[in-house]
C-alpha cells in the first residue's frame, strides 16, 4: 500500500503532511518549486507529519540547497523524532542548528 503526503501554502507556511517516503518525496519537491519561488522565507511545518524514512531527510536537504540558489532563508518546525533521529544517525542533526553539515 503506497503512503500519502501531501503539501499546501498558508499564511507564507509550507504545511507538509502525511507520511513521507521513497515514493511521495519526489512528487512534493515537484509541486513545491514553484510556489517556493513566491515565498519571501521558506519556512516548513512537519506538525501534520505522521512519519519519516530517510527520504524525508533527503527532501529537507534538497530544500536547504535550494534556499541557497534563491537567496532565502528556510526554518524547520515541527521535525518528527524519526526526521532527527535519522539526521543524527547520519552526522547531519547540525543543520536544523544553522550548524554546516
Amino acid at each position: 500500500m503506497r503512503k500519502m503526503a501531501g503539501i499546501s501554502f498558508q499564511n507564507n507556511q509550507i504545511q507538509i503532511s502525511g507520511e513521507l517516503d521513497f515514493y511521495n518525496v519526489m512528487s512534493l519537491y515537484q509541486k513545491s518549486m514553484p510556489q517556493l519561488q513566491k515565498c519571501p522565507e521558506l519556512i516548513f511545518d512537519f506538525s501534520a507529519v505522521k512519519s519519516s524514512d530517510s527520504a524525508g531527510l533527503a527532501l529537507i536537504i534538497e530544500w536547504i540547497k535550494l534556499s541557497k540558489q534563491l537567496k532565502k532563508s528556510i526554518h524547520f518546525t515541527h521535525l518528527s523524532s524519526d526526521i532527527m533521529s535519522i539526521a543524527k544517525a547520519a552526522g547531519i542533526d547540525g543543520i536544523f542548528n544553522g550548524n554546516p553539515a
